[in-house]
């Protein structure tokens, strides 16, 4: 049976279900289903979840929000200029920042950061700049209304463990979790290592910093 949001939420007697896996019908499984899926986008990172932002920073501005899925980047390029803005940690771009009367100066950004939850550069920007951002973004969640996305489809047997480390925890089976979040890391680990296999023929450029 292919695995969807109803056939992991159904009840314990529905083949494919967490209930099922765990032979536990009080499962908030729901909410086992949100943690797990939570926990794998804190560790995999594969090919389906590289995708590119659209961003503007408008004139006078020097921070943008960060958008929605984003968990980390990969390269930022100002569009306007063909130009590469570089990532710097958030320390030494506030030491880079200049002001002037407490404002902080116009120009053309060349250095970002990410903290307070938005993408910081190191100037205000001197006129509106289009920015794309290569990044990770995590899978859409499943729900009702998106009943499989590339974790159901490509890595079920992926989905399936960090389903049953969340609700083993909810269970307090501190065994089963211990096992099943051993073999959900060796999982993760191998399916990224597969995943390298998708840059087989690539050139990769030397970037200057």
């Amino acid at each position: 049976m292919a695995m969807s949001f109803s056939t992991l939420t159904a009840d314990k007697n529905s083949p494919g279900s967490i209930k099922r896996w765990c032979n536990y019908a009080e499962l908030d499984v729901e909410q086992v289903l949100e943690e797990a899926q939570a926990l794998i986008s804190m560790t995999l990172r594969v090919r389906e979840m590289r995708t590119e932002f659209d961003l503007t920073l408008a004139a006078g501005e020097y921070q943008i929000e960060i958008p929605d899925g984003f968990l980390d980047p990969v390269e930022m390029i100002n569009r306007t200029l063909t130009q590469r803005i570089s990532l710097r940690d958030a320390a030494s771009l506030s030491q880079r920042r200049i002001y002037d009367d407490g404002s902080l100066i116009r120009s053309y950004p060349r250095l970002y950061a990410i903290f307070d939850e938005r993408f910081q550069f190191d100037c205000a920007a001197e006129e509106p700049f289009s920015i794309g951002l290569v990044a990770f973004k995590a899978p859409e969640p499943l729900s009702n209304d998106n009943q499989t996305n590339f974790l159901t489809r490509r890595y079920p047997n992926l989905l399936r463990v960090a389903c049953l480390v969340q609700a083993y925890d909810f269970m307090s089976n501190g065994e089963k979790y211990q096992t099943n979040l051993s073999l959900l890391g060796a999982l993760i680990e191998n399916a990224m290592a597969r995943d390298d296999l998708s840059y087989r023929g690539a050139d990769f450029e030397v970037q200057v910093i």
